[in-house]
């Protein structure tokens, strides 16, 4: 078979010339599409662009989604998700493949979102994220008060109104962060960190950290429920308030947190106290203090005028003199005590050392009696000798040596 094309019949293409029509065809054909599958490989690069293969059993696609686009994904996009993206397709003419050029991504399935926040629950909780062992104390009365949420939001407003009229002494400081769409969650997490780093006795160090914001749709509100917020609160060294949307909302933040707000305005009136009731309470204070005060002072005066009205205070050289006379009458018992002491355990010693020369060996020795001892052995018995037995005999002042006869 001739494979060499002819001049006059063919139209010989350049690969860019295949590929871009090839392109050109699949857009037109797919311009704005929905498809749903499972995420794999996602990856985002340092520019912010997101890349992905999304898959099902069959078949898989590549994917990108621009920055701009990614910004308004509401969650964290994780391998394993099913997820629902609308895009356009194209080809990638550097390497001539098919892919997907996504506009928007959403969480797939009936009750996606519900089935993706309390599979991430359990697994948080089974970590430890939720022990209330682990949970800090408020402090009763912070100095500082360190505030994590949108700059720009009504619940940054609520919280400084709160603060300002329930104890306007507390200095606050506030860290602007983004609470929805994507990257939100990481910039939550490197405030609460941040505050963190603050050395004890920086001015940047706060007592309570309040993390936040206004109420809000579920999507809204999903960057409290990623995970690297969730480890950052958890780690945490400064007690943390979650106070995210209304009353009814329940993020992953409020279960790790140290205690959980149910509104912003909530979280500001638990963070400090009231100074009307600080007030009152330097007041008891204040009047228990001065009560205890006149009570001690009435105490001493009484026992002062005790002390005035008796012998001693007014006849001071009367009490001088008995002292002077016990001072004497223990000198005396002290020079007694010796010499008496001493006889008593002289009597003593000898009574031991009488006892002891009865148990004395060789007293017997000394009323006239003698020891005899055959092969160096005590003989205590007279059948014990036999005729020719060499014995020696012991006296008190020496011995002497025998033999046994008949």
């Amino acid at each position: 078979m001739d494979m060499e094309p002819s001049s006059g019949t063919r139209t010989i293409l350049r690969v860019i010339d295949l590929v871009s029509r090839v392109k050109d065809l699949v857009r037109s054909h797919f311009r704005e599409v929905w498809v749903e599958g499972e995420l794999s490989n996602f990856k985002e690069a340092s520019s912010g662009h997101c890349y992905f293969t999304l898959k099902d059993r069959e078949a898989q696609i590549r994917c990108v989604m621009w920055r701009a686009r990614a910004r308004s994904v509401f969650f964290r996009p994780e391998d394993g998700m099913l997820v629902r993206v609308r895009g356009e397709v194209t080809v990638y003419e550097v390497r001539g493949d098919l892919q997907m050029i996504v506009h928007a991504m959403a969480l797939a399935g009936e009750g996606a979102l519900q089935k993706a926040f309390e599979e991430r629950k359990r697994r948080l909780a089974a970590e430890g994220l939720f022990d209330a062992a682990r949970k800090q104390q408020l402090p009763r009365y912070p100095e500082t008060l360190g505030i994590i949420t949108s700059g720009a939001g009504a619940a940054l407003h609520d919280i400084l109104s709160i603060l300002e009229r329930r104890f306007p002494v507390v200095r606050v400081l506030v860290c602007p962060v983004q609470v929805q769409g994507h990257g939100a969650a990481e910039m939550i997490a490197e405030a609460v960190e941040t505050f963190n780093a603050a050395a004890p006795g920086d001015p940047f160090r706060a007592d309570v950290l309040i993390v936040g914001r206004g109420g809000g749709s579920a999507e809204d509100l999903w960057a409290f429920n990623e995970e690297v917020v969730a480890r950052a609160l958890f780690a945490s060294e400064i007690p943390v308030i979650s106070a995210v949307g209304h009353e009814t909302d329940v993020s992953i933040a409020d279960f790790v947190a140290d205690v959980r707000a149910a509104t912003p305005s909530m979280a500001a009136e638990i963070a400090v106290p009231d100074r009307r009731e600080v007030a009152a309470e330097i007041r008891g204070l204040h009047a228990a203090m001065r009560e205890a005060l006149l009570r001690r002072i009435t105490e001493r005066r009484q026992w002062i005028a005790h002390r005035t009205r008796s012998h001693a205070f007014n006849r001071p050289l009367d009490r001088l003199q008995e002292h002077r006379q016990r001072l004497d009458d223990l000198l005396a018992r002290l020079h007694r005590c010796p010499p008496r002491l001493t006889g008593q355990r002289r009597r003593h010693v000898e009574a031991l050392a009488a006892r002891l020369a009865l148990l004395d060996p060789h007293r017997p020795l000394r009323q006239g009696y003698a020891l005899v001892r055959r092969d160096a052995k005590a003989v205590s018995s007279a059948h014990a000798l036999h005729a020719g037995d060499a014995v020696t005999l012991h006296f008190h002042d020496g011995e002497r040596a025998a033999v046994i006869e008949e």
